[in-house]
């Protein structure tokens, strides 16, 4: 998707639109992991797991200021109840340089709406998981805080080091799905 001026948008309509495809990507490989049986919930608990630990521990290099709250104890609980070790060999992130820790912050904050709505379908369906690191209310806490940095006025020159993290968020967490993860069917 070609990068658009985003006249009369917000920064966070410019991520959102400009990282469309890549999180398409990502809920296609997560989605069904989330209410299939306890392997792929699993499945699901370390690939965020792995994917996390490496963009918290960017984050607290580059960014401890505008860091959200570490969710990487939460998944170790939620995989320790499940019985499967922690993984102890987690891929590194790196975007690229000059990037704005703000688009990486964004797509973890994000990702804690997805959380809610995965947890209330849990509670439909009657499944019994672990739920720690989907039930975190400090991750939602954090996510108001930042939206009035993320419903500022779109400006490209501002806003495309936010969005270079953003989509090597995005990319970090496909590739680690794509290693991780139970073949996707479609």
């Amino acid at each position: 998707m070609p990068v658009s001026s985003g006249v009369g948008r917000t920064t966070r309509d410019y991520l959102r639109s400009e990282t469309a495809d890549c999180h398409d990507r990502l809920d296609m490989h997560l989605g069904a992991l989330v209410e299939g049986d306890e392997r792929e919930f699993a499945a699901f608990l370390e690939i965020q797991y792995r994917a996390r630990k490496g963009i918290e521990g960017w984050l607290a290099d580059h960014a401890p200021h505008v860091a959200p709250p570490l969710q990487t104890g939460l998944l170790a609980r939620d995989l320790h109840a499940m019985g499967p070790t922690v993984p102890g060999d987690c891929e590194r992130f790196e975007p690229p340089a000059g990037s704005d820790p703000l688009g990486a912050c964004w797509v973890l904050a994000g990702s804690s709406l997805g959380n809610r709505a995965i947890l209330a379908r849990l509670g439909k369906s009657g499944l019994q998981r672990p739920v720690a690191f989907l039930s975190d209310t400090r991750m939602t806490a954090y996510w108001k805080q930042l939206r009035p940095l993320l419903e500022r006025p779109h400006s490209l020159p501002d806003d495309r080091a936010a969005l270079a993290a953003a989509q090597a968020t995005f990319s970090h967490f496909n590739a680690v799905a794509a290693h991780h993860c139970l073949p996707v069917t479609v």
